[in-house]
């Protein structure tokens, strides 16, 4: 940092502060639970996927992952098919319903974030962003665990 002496609370201040929002944020308009979004937002993301993989992306297992499973079909939010390469095994994919549905918990989070930005005096908001960008590199730049991927940030 060009010279400047790191703040060494950052890591807990930055920690604080995160999960903070995202407690402020559970409460932004969704009728999911955070995990169930997640779960969610990851079979989207994967288009379809089998329940042991989505239980490996989530890091759980395979009852919560079925617990969630039986919750999100349940709901309208996912579908289960036969997997045409394994029979003994199903694919699970988010209906026009599940796709809806994520789209209106991110609204809702934003319309959160929204918020806590105009409470910010307007001189922050420039660091904010550079702050954010920076982050968004963090994280494209490393796996879920924090090794370094082969992408630089």
């Amino acid at each position: 940092m060009s010279g400047e002496r790191r703040d060494a609370d950052l890591p807990e201040r930055l920690a604080f502060v995160v999960g903070t929002i995202t407690r402020r944020l559970r409460s932004h308009g969704t009728v999911l639970s955070p995990s169930a979004l997640s779960a969610l937002a990851s079979i989207a993301r994967a288009g379809t996927v089998r329940p042991g993989d989505l239980a490996r992306l989530e890091g759980t297992g395979a009852p919560g992952v079925t617990r969630l499973l039986t919750e999100l079909e349940q709901r309208g939010y996912v579908e289960r098919e036969g997997d045409p390469d394994d029979r003994r095994s199903v694919l699970v994919r988010t209906t026009p319903a599940g796709d809806a549905a994520i789209l209106e918990a991110r609204r809702a989070r934003a319309a959160g974030v929204a918020e806590l930005l105009q409470a910010c005096d307007e001189a922050d908001l420039p660091a904010v962003e550079r702050a954010v960008g920076a982050l968004e590199r963090a994280l494209l730049a490393t796996a879920s665990d924090g090794r370094r991927t082969s992408q630089r940030a």
